[in-house]
């Protein structure tokens, strides 16, 4: 039996950089810009100031007349306008690459940062890829092998790619732009950004695990199956098609929370993944953790670079689920939770 132990070790350290609470402060889940109306001219390229209808009906101007902060007295304003720095867009590339870099700091020193209460998404994504590597040579035993499949798969594969998604990001920014459409824009370029970032975290991954991919070696998806005598740079964990699309697709999800956007964009995601599986490309296990670096990252770029992202209603099961609190009684050494049921919310 293969010894998973420094395998599962590498894995907490790659999902965990990209814990959503890493970099401090994050911008509030708002769907008003969290600036006062005197700075937008100063953050929001020119073209974007004039009042425009956005997807989800609103207006530019009803954006900016529903910020919630207070209105500062005109020396103020002034003073924090100057120090504001406008965003990364095509005209400010010098800032997009600054963004990037301080997205990788945040996301690779989040461990540090790792709170109890992630426990509650780590230890399930954890024990969840620890049952997919032990079947996943059963798993891609019953896909089997078909060449018309994979051609197939392949093909609709390749809309999925690192490339592929990053096209399709750059067009959604230039469609907002054209159409002067401030929110549109900034969905294809967060997009992008978080195609980057955890495109990042898939390369770093695949290096440290160095793993056969299906139809490679034995066909059991071995972890450097030959030790340090030879390391492949694009190997089978996690997968980048799906770390790819289901990072953009979080984002577009999350800046149109509406089922007939949530539902395409995570379609797609699914559609790549699976595609990946059938052609005997990667096991289940790749994928499962692919999505998660990318859904992750892309709800780290929406909580700290989103300017036009709804507020997120927190759900009956998410309220419930945020109650539960550990309890420990050192005296009877026991464990325990305590939860707290919302009633009439």
């Amino acid at each position: 039996m293969r010894s998973f132990s420094p395998l599962f070790s590498w894995l907490f350290i790659g999902i965990s950089v990209v814990c959503v609470h890493a970099q401090a402060p994050p911008l509030p889940a708002n769907p008003q810009p969290n600036l006062p109306q005197e700075q937008v001219a100063n953050v929001i390229p020119r073209e974007f100031t004039s009042t425009r209808t956005v997807l989800d009906g609103s207006t530019d101007a009803d954006v900016l007349a529903n910020d919630t902060l207070s209105t500062p007295n005109t020396s103020t304003a002034n003073t924090s306008a100057q120090e504001t720095q406008p965003i990364c867009g095509i005209t400010q590339l010098g800032r997009c690459i600054r963004d990037l870099g301080e997205d990788e700091r945040g996301i690779f020193t989040s461990p540090l940062r790792l709170q109890p209460k992630d426990g509650y998404w780590l230890a399930p994504l954890g024990a969840a890829t620890g049952l997919a590597i032990a079947y996943d040579a059963d798993a891609s035993e019953a896909v089997g092998v078909d060449a018309s499949r994979t051609k197939t798969a392949n093909k609709i594969a390749n809309f999925g790619s690192f490339w592929a998604t990053g096209a399709e990001g750059a067009g959604i920014y230039f469609v907002g732009l054209a159409k002067k459409n401030p929110k549109l824009a900034e969905t294809g370029r967060l997009a992008d950004e978080a195609i980057i970032d955890s495109g990042t975290v898939t390369l770093v991954t695949k290096l440290v695990t160095n793993r056969q991919r299906p139809r490679q070696g034995n066909g059991h998806g071995d972890f450097w199956p030959f030790g340090t005598q030879h390391w492949e740079w694009d190997s089978s964990f996690p997968s980048d098609h799906a770390t790819a699309s289901m990072a953009m697709a979080r984002v577009i999800a999350g800046e149109y929370p509406h089922w007939y956007v949530m539902a395409p964009a995570y379609g797609f995601a699914e559609t790549i993944s699976m595609s990946r599986i059938f052609a005997n490309q990667h096991f289940p296990s790749d994928i499962l953790v692919g999505q998660a670096v990318g859904f992750l990252t892309g709800s780290y770029v929406l909580n700290h670079r989103s300017l036009y992202r709804p507020g997120a209603k927190k759900t009956l099961a998410s309220r419930i689920i945020g109650s539960v609190n550990p309890i420990a009684d050192a005296r009877t050494r026991t464990l325990g939770a305590s939860m707290e049921i919302p009633v009439g919310q």
